[in-house]
Parts: structure tokens; C-alpha cells; sequence
């Protein structure tokens, strides 16, 4: 008597967990319909119309396609050994860690673009730049 109890009250968690997931988009669809209001409705204005409905369509079309796509798994080839795990998990120093990250990663099909389109290589951080990189994203985000 005393599982079918918790079982039911497992699946009552369940079902409103499930209802309250949906808050949040409830809530931005709700902004998003009172600004489509807001614009159309009273500004009126002609151009304020154009843009609003490109950049809403574009919205809308990406919120809907977050929204309903389902998560994916990585493929199985990138999950580490058992082996290397523990070898990683092991290790005490951060910078073995992370070379030992980039050696497994070498041998990944990742291809990774810079912003004209060429191949980005890897070795580009490790040098006198990334350290300039690395303190200007803390102190950008220390403030």
C-alpha cells in the first residue's frame, strides 16, 4: 500500500514539474505578444512595422525551433575511456589536465572556423596571446 502511495505522489511531482517548466515560455510569449501589441497597434509607424516583423519572424521561428527540438546525445566517440577517465580524474595538476584534454581532442573530428571562414588551429592559444585573452575576459568580467 505504502509504494503505490509514493508512486502516485512521484508522478503528481512529475506532472507539475512538468506544468511549471512551461512558466518561463509562457512568460516570454506573453512579452513577446504585448510588444507585437505595443509596435503594431499603437505606434503604427511604417518603418518601425518592417523591422519589427523581420526581427519577430526571426524570433519567433528560432524561440519555436528551442522550444520543440528534443536535446541530442553526443555520439559515443566523444565520451573519454575508462581509462583515460581515470588517468584525468588522477591527475592533480590543471595544466596536465587540460594538455591531456587537447591530446584526446586531436584525435576528435572537431573543425572549428574563424570569422573569414579559415581553419582555426588550436596552437594559436597557447602562446603569449592567450594570456592576453584570458586576462582580458577576467577583468571584463570582474567588473
Amino acid at each position: 500500500m505504502r509504494r503505490g502511495w509514493k508512486m502516485a505522489l512521484s508522478g503528481g511531482l512529475r506532472c507539475c514539474r512538468r506544468v511549471l517548466s512551461w512558466v518561463p515560455v509562457l512568460v516570454i510569449v506573453l512579452v513577446v505578444l504585448w510588444s507585437y501589441y505595443a509596435y503594431v497597434f499603437e505606434l503604427c509607424l511604417v518603418i518601425y512595422l518592417i523591422f519589427y516583423h523581420a526581427i519577430f519572424v526571426f524570433f519567433a521561428w528560432t524561440y519555436w525551433k528551442s522550444i520543440f527540438t528534443l536535446p541530442q546525445q553526443p555520439n559515443h566517440k566523444f565520451y573519454l575511456s575508462y581509462t583515460d577517465k581515470e588517468r584525468y580524474e588522477n591527475e592533480e595538476r590543471p595544466e596536465v589536465q587540460k594538455q591531456m584534454l587537447v591530446d584526446m581532442a586531436k584525435k576528435l573530428p572537431i573543425y572549428t572556423r574563424t570569422g573569414s571562414g579559415g581553419q582555426f588551429i588550436q596552437s594559436h592559444l597557447e602562446g603569449p596571446l592567450s594570456k592576453n585573452v584570458r586576462k582580458a575576459k577576467s577583468h571584463t568580467l570582474s567588473n
